[in-house]
């Protein structure tokens, strides 16, 4: 579960000359039988979601919706080892894309979330707890129900793993918008927040969903 870190109020965009960022972002991650197979499995679990958690860097965790409103479901079935033999798949791949030298992979841990209206992720880290420095690559693959029926839930995630530089400001960024069968990744130290979602209906059928977790050394 992500760390829960002080939220930075100013933002700056990237200047064009700003063109080496540590993510990588993959297209068609899943076949359409398996992303409409994980879509529908999704839909009939709904009653199973619970409301997600933030963690403490004492390794606790603890409700706050003024930092994180979404829900969450753990048990992806037969999905979960997919996703885990999909990502080791490319894992060559990805390392030699973001420049982090391989590493031993202990565990892939991967939960499932849904993100409604005016739901969203303050500015965190994912491995700033005493329990989650393992975490070495963060992924998000993003899914959701055509034609889309929610705008905004945007991934930003900042080139530093702090939350501002020496001269106090807040870290270049990169917008990642939520696309069908996508998926980004990047090291888990780095900063990153969800937008707010906007989905008018409120039904949670027409959520932001996404597959999300982190590959442990």
């Amino acid at each position: 579960m992500p760390t829960k870190l002080p939220l930075s109020e100013t933002r700056f965009q990237p200047p064009p000359w700003k063109s080496t960022f540590p993510a990588v972002i993959l297209d068609e991650f899943l076949v359409v039988e398996e992303w409409r197979g994980l879509l529908k499995y999704t839909l009939s679990r709904e009653g199973q979601f619970s409301r997600s958690e933030v963690v403490g860097a004492d390794g606790k965790t603890s409700l706050d919706t003024s930092y994180r409103r979404s829900r969450v479901l753990f048990d992806l079935s037969f999905f979960s080892a997919l996703f885990r033999q999909r990502l080791l798949t490319f894992l060559p791949y990805l390392l030699a894309r973001l420049g982090v030298k391989p590493f031993p992979v202990s565990d892939v841990e991967i939960q499932l979330t849904g993100t409604n209206h005016g739901e969203f992720f303050r500015v965190h880290s994912d491995n700033d707890a005493k329990n989650s420095i393992g975490r070495q690559l963060t992924f998000v693959y993003f899914f959701f129900r055509e034609p889309r029926r929610f705008s905004g839930g945007d991934l930003r995630i900042y080139n530093t793993p702090w939350p501002h530089d020496a001269s106090g400001r807040n870290p270049w960024f990169r917008t990642v918008y939520p696309r069908q069968n996508q998926v980004v990744v990047f090291p888990s130290s780095y900063m990153h927040e969800i937008l707010p979602v906007n989905c008018p209906s409120r039904q949670f059928a027409n959520s932001r969903f996404t597959v999300n977790g982190w590959l442990h050394r």
